[in-house]
């Protein structure tokens, strides 16, 4: 976390890195531009982000023909693990295909930054570092290869109360040089884990139980290193191999939880998974 920024937003460098936690989305021929989601049921069409997208898109390149959209979730919602911001992406580069429209990649950027700081990222994939509001992008090359456990333990974080927290004069020290030591690192092939972190680890975990308890968890069931997604408030851990990651889950499973195996994917796998 690097400070607050005149317009509100914090500068902020971080990291992205796809996951196969994913989910579903349709698109079929309409006379409007219209929105079923299955498994977010709070949420009205219009307020959700991924009708916002197509209707930005569609105002922007004056496109006349709606689309029928139907959204499957498995991803929780107000995890920190970038759902909204996935399907927002996901409809966007979608649509180009379905309306057949010559959008240009910057242009689609563009679209994306303004539905929300981290949206460009999921047109991009695999590893990223994200700088500004998150949304200036350099790719990285593929990591090495991981299987992880994600956990939700159910309990929302507020983004904004998240940021309030953090004590930006400590966490902005030191975070250039930890993530260039971190990148430089994990593009030599190596999985670095001792070094990875979160500034939002010390606000967050000492004011929600759960989730340190989450992580906690995670580490007495021999995960290698574990962190904080995002402001939260899932939590993930690195597991050795896929067996042991799948024993994990079972493991830590809660009432409340949701606890999820995945592992990383690269730039290909992560285009090939939204496209086929």
């Amino acid at each position: 976390m690097l400070g607050r920024r005149p317009d509100g937003y914090h500068d902020i460098e971080t990291v992205f890195q796809a996951i196969d936690l994913s989910d579903d989305m349709d698109f079929n021929p309409s006379a409007e531009i219209s929105l079923t989601c299955e498994g977010l049921p709070d949420v009205s069409e219009k307020d959700n982000i991924v009708w916002k997208a197509a209707s930005l898109l569609a105002a922007r390149i004056g496109e006349r023909r709606g689309v029928a959209i139907t959204l499957r979730k498995t991803i929780p919602s107000g995890a920190g693990l970038g759902g909204g911001s996935g399907n927002a992406a996901a409809a966007l580069a979608g649509l180009r295909r379905f309306w057949n429209r010559d959008i240009a990649d910057t242009d689609l950027f563009t679209v994306a930054a303004e539905l929300g700081s981290d949206v460009p990222y999921f047109l991009m994939g695999g590893a990223a570092l994200g700088r500004g509001r998150g949304e200036i992008l350099t790719a990285l090359p593929d990591f090495q290869p991981a299987h992880l456990v994600v956990i939700f333990p159910g309990t929302a974080v507020s983004t904004a109360s998240a940021y309030r927290a953090l004590n930006l004069g400590l966490t902005s020290v030191d975070s250039d040089h930890r993530i260039s030591t971190f990148i430089g690192t994990a593009t030599n092939g190596s999985l670095c884990q001792s070094g990875i972190f979160n500034d939002f680890e010390t606000a967050i975990l000492p004011a929600y139980p759960e989730i340190a308890e989450a992580k906690s968890l995670l580490k007495k069931q021999g995960a290698t290193a574990t962190l904080l997604s995002g402001s939260g408030s899932s939590v993930f851990g690195f597991f050795q191999c896929e067996e042991s990651a799948r024993a994990a889950v079972v493991a830590v499973k809660r009432a409340n939880w949701r606890v999820f195996p995945a592992k990383t994917l690269t730039r290909a796998e992560y285009f090939h998974r939204m496209f086929g």
